[in-house]
């Protein structure tokens, strides 16, 4: 009878934890979809490709969070308590937005939150949140938090409490898109964790990751740019036009089809290095190799001028570059430029972490609906009017291709 009821009993241990194990509908998904921005709904109802994508998403959240229960992360007493505020915050921003509200604007009085205080388990709850914000906050940890901050977040947590409260009393936690944001509020808690303090390591990369990427991307490789950068030089002062090798070597785009042509600039328009390089030479000479943090140059300098700027006289000159800079550069101009090597970086750990997370997709218990359907979001309706004239119409960006913007583009 013991051996029957072992095996009865691990039987239904095994059973219960099925049971915990996460399948989303259709249904749910489209739920889901509702949540999401106005303008990726409008994507996602009119994309399947969007849609599968969005599926991937969520189940790779959900897989990574139920990954961090197996490892007990929930099991924290600071998980605990992050658990707990997801959920009541869903259920109470479900109840204020029920009473006609958008969730963020609770009728709540200070008398009510006096009350709901005076409970011992609230009281304990707050002290226990600023405890851990001082923990989580350097700047906490050595001094009192002000005693206005104090008070505000007494008040915040004591409107969720309170709305969570009248939410359970009104049945809102049955309801399945309540039930739906409860997971996903949780699940991002558990996988943000768990990433931070289990994963984020093995998805660094080790120099020789990073070396063995650069041997097989040799474009990367910063030495193989500065013999490039001397090959186009050697090939100058042995006589071959300037402006030909710009358009056939050079790397930056804004000027290399007009030879290199920098225009006219001052000494401060450059980074240090090239504008120093650029102000040694004589109109007519050619730099050695100048290293920048954009890669290696080769400068001739055309002219030089003096002009009267705001009372002071100002040197300037009229110079052109041959680049040979990082492949695979971002498409963000505003992104600072990237080494060779931290590109390389970039790759591994990119690779590293899509391994990772697909290896734990692989092992989990996740079901996701793939094929579901969404309802676009119902945009406000404006009066017929011609282009341009729509004032939720945003007008189409007109690229600047003048020189002085080119220009710019080289300067910090």
């Amino acid at each position: 009878m013991a051996v029957v009821f072992s095996i009865g009993l691990i039987t239904w241990q095994v059973k219960a934890r099925r049971e915990e194990y996460v399948t989303l509908s259709a249904e749910d998904m489209a739920l889901i979809a509702e949540d999401q921005p106005p303008q990726f709904r409008i994507n996602l109802a009119s994309d399947e490709t969007a849609r599968k994508e969005f599926a991937e998403d969520v189940k790779r959240l959900l897989a990574v969070a139920e990954e961090a229960k197996a490892k007990g992360v929930d099991k924290t007493p600071d998980m605990k308590r992050q658990l707990r505020i997801a959920r009541a915050v869903v259920i109470a921003e479900s109840f204020f937005k029920s009473q006609g509200g958008d969730g963020s604007r609770p009728n709540v009085s200070e008398q009510e939150v006096e009350e709901i205080f005076k409970q011992p388990a609230n009281k304990e709850l707050f002290d226990q949140l600023v405890a851990d914000a001082k923990a989580k906050n350097p700047q906490l940890a050595g001094g009192e938090i002000p005693e206005e901050q104090l008070k505000m977040f007494r008040q915040q947590l004591g409107e969720v409490l309170i709305g969570e409260a009248k939410g359970i009393a009104a049945g809102l936690e049955s309801q399945r898109p309540v039930q739906l944001q409860i997971l996903f509020q949780q699940a991002r808690a558990l996988a943000q964790t768990y990433a931070r303090e289990q994963l984020a390591e093995k998805m660094k990369a080790t120099e020789a990751e990073v070396d063995a990427y650069i041997a097989q991307h040799p474009e990367l490789d910063i030495k193989q740019k500065r013999g490039k950068a001397e090959e186009v030089l050697n090939r100058i002062r042995g006589g071959e036009d300037f402006n030909k090798l710009a358009q056939e070597f050079s790397t930056d785009t804004s000027n290399k089809d007009k030879g290199g042509d920098l225009g006219w600039f001052s000494h401060g328009d450059m980074v240090k290095e090239f504008s120093d390089a650029a102000f040694a030479l004589k109109p007519g000479e050619v730099s050695n190799i100048v290293e920048t943090r954009y890669g290696f140059h080769i400068i001739k300098l055309d002219e030089r001028r003096t002009e009267e700027k705001d009372g002071k006289k100002e040197e300037q000159v009229h110079a052109r570059h041959i680049l040979i800079g990082e492949g695979g550069q971002s498409n963000n101009p505003f992104a600072p430029p990237r080494t060779g090597r931290d590109q390389a970086r970039a790759a591994v750990e990119q690779e590293k972490q899509k391994r990772i997370l697909d290896e734990i997709v692989a092992r989990s218990h996740v079901t996701i609906a793939e094929s579901f359907q969404v309802k676009a979001p119902e945009m406000p309706q404006t009066p017929d009017m011609p282009p341009g004239f729509n004032p939720h119409e945003q007008p189409p960006a007109q690229p600047d291709n003048s020189e002085a913007n080119q220009n710019n583009q080289k300067r910090n």
